[in-house]
């Protein structure tokens, strides 16, 4: 294999190459777009970008990030309701990393670097889940390694049209998702740091305020988060575990349920591809004194440049926000660096890193990964009646009200003793989705309740007379039917 990347290297240019890397990280991200059912947040992004422009407006709103996304994808969705509508918008965004990530990498050490570093960037489980995770952290992600790149270069070169670019690209990446704003800091900190003159200096912390201050008129629309801020979070506090697990899946990706089918081959996968991507970043370690003086400027900045990561941990001192997807979108400058680490090792041990990243990555792209909460639909549509009840846990309830029929909906609440908190999605539930008692009409009809929660998870409160009359479970989702008779 390394052999005829380096024979292929040789025989076409730069940019040639670049483009037969990308396209192959394009194929190996629309391949299996739709393979995995909607889980975690997307749910939420399916129910959004499902509504109306204007109420997609009003729920983002009152949940907890900014519109750009959203707005980006609401046409699509709407175009095509399936799993790879939804997630056109980061897929895109993950190809054009590919390019990005590279144009770090050959600014810090020629040409190989910058293609070794396309490689890494298009087969790393982390960089391609992402592309198929219908939110907005890949679109972040990518518009924060153009901003890095952009500033770069308006600080070697200034110029109003360069700054301008800077600005605008920023301003994006802070409409897509608020932690850019701590990743802008790192990277203006890292622009600095080059030592430019006064004035250039200036430029660029005028430019990234002005970015950050465009969220004005969005703040002033969605004055509703702000009641989330002093109110509970769902990331745990900081401790060593949290660091540790943050910090593996810059190279792993999402973390994989161990109950789920070949949940630990997976998971021993995501370890090797941990290892592979920790080889390639010490290699870059070792190979610093061998880089000339300029080179270790530039590598310099990509690391200053993910700085945003070492804010967050300070911050989650005090506020737990560490988190990968939320730390995601601030250290990508980092794998300019692997693929400085991947072309200073000989071509063997690089290209065996390389499928090192890739196996995990098919395999992760290939199994089901999420509760496969879609494969109860066909069986509630046909069984619901007008008197029973479907009673969702809120990791399931989004999927459900997203894709199930309209007789289904009608009849589907949440059961819970208590109002579920807003990090669970409840700005895109309806009037009414909340229930503390199972309604009237469904004990006074005898109806049926159907249950839909996680395997092993704690039965809801029902009244006196209902039993169990079946259950089965799919991939990481329970269904049990209660009723008052036999």
């Amino acid at each position: 294999m390394s052999d005829r990347l380096a024979g292929l290297r040789d025989r076409l240019s730069y940019g040639r190459t670049l483009a037969l890397i990308t396209a192959a990280g394009a194929f190996l991200r629309l391949a299996f777009l739709a393979r995995q059912p909607l889980g975690y947040d997307e749910d939420f992004s399916a129910v959004v970008l499902h509504n109306p422009l204007g109420r997609m407006l009003d729920i983002v709103g009152r949940d907890s990030a900014p519109p750009l996304f959203y707005l980006l994808a609401w046409l699509p969705a709407h175009l095509d309701a399936s799993p790879w509508a939804l997630r056109l918008v980061p897929a895109l965004a993950g190809i054009a990393l590919i390019p990005l990530v590279a144009a770090l990498a050959r600014r810090v050490s020629r040409d190989a670097s910058g293609l070794w570093a396309a490689v890494f960037v298009a087969v790393l489980p982390t960089s391609v889940m992402l592309s198929e995770f219908a939110r907005m952290y890949g679109l972040a992600g990518a518009l924060t390694v153009a901003a890095t790149l952009l500033l770069w270069r308006a600080t070697d070169n200034p110029t109003p049209g360069r700054w301008a670019a800077y600005a605008v690209v920023a301003a994006a990446a802070v409409w897509t998702d608020y932690f850019v704003t701590v990743a802008l800091v790192g990277i203006v900190l890292a622009g600095i740091w080059l030592r430019p003159s006064r004035r250039v200096a200036a430029a660029a912390i005028i430019a990234t305020t002005g970015a950050v201050l465009s969220l004005t008129p969005w703040l002033l629309f969605a004055r509703a988060q702000f009641d989330h801020a002093g109110g509970g979070f769902w990331v745990p506090p900081l401790s060593l575990t949290t660091i540790g697990g943050t910090v593996g899946q810059l190279f792993t990706g999402p973390p994989v349920d161990s109950g789920l089918a070949f949940g630990p081959g997976l998971i021993a996968l995501q370890y090797v591809a941990a290892a592979a991507g920790c080889t390639a970043l010490t290699a870059a370690a070792v190979a610093w004194r061998r880089l000339q003086p300029e080179s270790r400027r530039a590598a310099v900045f990509c690391l200053l440049a993910s700085g945003g990561v070492l804010i967050l941990v300070v911050v989650s001192v005090w506020r737990p926000l560490l988190e990968a997807r939320y730390a995601g979108v601030m250290w990508l400058p980092l794998l300019a660096l692997a693929g400085v680490g991947l072309a200073a090792l000989p071509r063997r041990m690089a290209a065996a890193l390389v499928v090192a990243l890739a196996v995990p990555t098919l395999a992760l792209s290939v199994a089901i990964t999420h509760p496969e909460t879609s494969s109860l639909i066909p069986e509630l549509d046909d069984r619901v009646g007008d008197h029973d009840l479907v009673d969702a846990s809120t990791s399931h309830y989004l999927v459900l009200l997203d894709e199930a029929e309209p007789r289904t909906r009608s009849r589907l609440h949440v059961l819970a003793a208590d109002d579920p908190p807003w990090f669970d999605g409840t700005a895109a539930y309806p009037p009414g989705a909340v229930i503390h008692a199972v309604p009237g009409d469904v004990t006074a009809s005898r109806g049926r309740i159907f249950w839909v929660a996680d395997p092993g998870a704690t039965p809801p409160l029902l009244p006196a007379g209902y039993h169990s009359l079946e259950s089965r479970c799919a991939i990481g989702v329970c269904l049990t039917i209660y009723g008052s008779g036999g």
